[in-house]
Formats: structure tokens, sequence, C-alpha cells
């Protein structure tokens, strides 16, 4: 069994928080690709967690953030897994708990032990996804007790959020406090990420976010409101970011590939 609900932010939390996500495993083993998303999760497994896939399987902690990354990796669950996903603003998340995300080679990054461990023992004795939300958000504002206030780096992040591909990155940064090398070297210190590699991970997204079942390829349509150059450019994107071509991504059932990735609801039995 294989069960994912998404929850929502509110009024509390909407400062750090864009979304809840839960997940519950149970079954000999589940694989598939993680696709690449504009922020940053932090992630806590309550009983097992899965592997990475890679020429040396990697197994996750109980508790880490989830950095963006630039192409995806494969995912294997497997057991008994209880899994609560906060995905948070990585300008934001970076800033308030003061970590660097200079550009490493890692799929997980450790959090700060004398905080997190605290934490994910406290969330673990929780019953309901309710009560872990609200001990969450309990946690998170007791780090900043009054309005957040966005600086030069969160308002860029937000705005290439908000227009996705629509505005030239450059364009983007005239609009934000601060000299345009500045910005950049404190944006890539706060994502982990070039503005151009978010820009590009950001499009992919938005683009998979209004495709549906079942999906009729046609990239005339897709390079236009993805505001690609051309049909090249789109390709050599996608398949930089997703690791297969679109013909063949777009072809087989990507149920579990958008479960994963925090993109669909369900349960498979």
């Amino acid at each position: 069994m294989f069960d994912v609900k998404i929850i929502g932010n509110n009024a509390s939390n909407n400062w750090l928080v864009r979304q809840f996500e839960i997940m519950k495993f149970s079954d000999t083993a589940l694989e598939e690709k993680f696709i690449p998303r504009p922020d940053i999760s932090i992630v806590f497994h309550f009983k097992d967690s899965p592997l990475i896939r890679s020429e040396k399987n990697i197994q996750l902690e109980p508790f880490f953030l989830a950095p963006i990354i630039p192409s995806s990796l494969v995912l294997n669950f497997h057991g008994e897994m209880d899994t609560f996903i906060a995905i948070c603003k990585p300008t934001v998340f970076t800033r308030i708990f003061h970590l660097d995300l200079t550009p490493v080679n890692k799929r997980s990054i450790d959090l700060p032990p004398a905080i997190f461990s605290k934490l994910w023992t406290e969330l673990s004795r929780l019953d309901t996804t309710q009560e872990r939300i609200h001990h969450f958000t309990a946690f998170i504002n007791s780090f900043q007790q009054t309005p957040y206030q966005p600086d030069a780096v969160d308002i860029f992040y937000d705005k290439m959020i908000e227009n996705s591909a629509a505005v030239p990155i450059h364009k983007l940064a005239r609009e934000c406090p601060a000299c345009k090398r500045t910005l950049e070297r404190n944006f890539i210190k706060r994502t982990g990420v070039t503005p151009k590699v978010l820009m590009r991970i950001i499009r992919l997204n938005d683009l998979l976010s209004h495709l549906h079942d079942p999906i009729t390829i046609d990239y005339q349509e897709l390079v236009f409101d993805g505001h690609y150059f051309d049909q090249a450019h789109f390709i050599k994107d996608f398949k930089s970011i997703i690791c297969e071509t679109p013909g063949y991504f777009f072809n087989r059932n990507l149920q579990i590939a958008k479960m994963f990735s925090g993109k669909q609801e369900g349960t498979i039995r």
C-alpha cells in the first residue's frame, strides 16, 4: 500500500511553508523517479527510510533537508514507512536557520541535530497529521516571533516562482533592492542553485502541472507555454532535468512519479 496526502499551508505557517505531504507505505518495494522541484523539503521518516538508487545506494536519514536538485533521482520505498514532509521556501528556511546551501554533490543535507533531533522525537509521538502540522507550525514560529520581512533574495525567489519563465531573470533582478552580483551570490547560498537552474526547474514544473492524463504531446504548445526558444531547447532542458526524453516519459504511467514528487495525491494498493 502506498498513500499520499497533500495538505495546504495556512495563515500561521505560510511565511515559510508551501504545503505538507504525508506518505504511508507498506510493501516489499516501490521504485520510481523523483522529479526536481523549485523548493526544499524538510523530511521526517518515523519508520523505514527510502533508498536513493545510484551506483552506490544511499540510505536516507530519519530527518534531513532535501535540497533543490538539478536532475531527477530514483527513490526506492520499502518496508513500513510513515513520513511527514514540510515543503518550504528555500530562501526563508536557510535565512532563519543560518544554513548555507552552496552547491555540493549531495541529495540530502543534515539538519542541526541539537534542534531537529528533538523535533523528530516530538513529532513521532503524535498520532494525527493535524497534530504534527500544528506542532511543526509552533516550532517554526518559535524562531520567528514577529512577522517575517522578506529581503532581496526572498523577493527575487518569489518573483521567479510567480512569473515562471514569462519574464527574463535579469529583469526580475532589477526589481530587487540589491546589486546583481551580491544578489546572485546570496541566492546561490540560500537555494543551492543558480537563478538559471532554478528557472529551468520552475518552467518544467509549471508545464507538468498543466498536463493531464492521458497526455498527448504537442511540442509546439509546450514550447510556447514554457517560453522556450524552440523544440530543441525544450527537449534539451527536459532531458537534463528528467533524464528521459519527453516522448518516453509521457508515454509511461506517471502516477507513482507524481506521488513521489508531491504533484498528486492518491492510494495504490
